[in-house]
């Protein structure tokens, strides 16, 4: 993991953030997207992981300031929703060249191969 670009990874966030804005229903969240771990509407709502995800991951945090291991972490987490929201006609994704399959092979080349 040592010879993973950290910049070049945290440019791979803008993509994930995107989908998973433009996927989940906030028009009525109480918080605004901002997830509360004390208010059992958040703990019980079904965009909860998607919402951690944004809160741990959105343009205000630093992420210059995480480790390689925690960006990658994330990054991961962010390839597993993409690849969830997958249609069917996408088990060739080596041809594909839609956005989605287009950042996950991006994702696989920065680092390395290990996605």
């Amino acid at each position: 993991m040592n010879n993973i670009n950290k910049a070049e990874l945290i440019q791979l966030f803008k993509f994930p953030r995107q989908r998973i804005l433009q996927s989940m229903e906030v028009t009525h969240c109480p918080h605004a997207v901002f997830f509360n771990d004390s208010d059992e509407q958040c703990i019980t709502c079904h965009q909860g992981e998607e919402c951690l995800w944004i809160n741990h991951n959105d343009e205000m945090v630093a992420l210059e300031l995480k480790s390689i291991e925690q960006l990658t972490q994330q990054i991961l987490i962010a390839v597993d929703y993409i690849d969830s929201n997958l249609s069917p006609h996408h088990m060739s994704r080596r041809k594909c060249q839609c956005e989605n399959c287009r950042w996950l092979k991006q994702v696989q080349m920065t680092l390395g191969g290990k996605a």
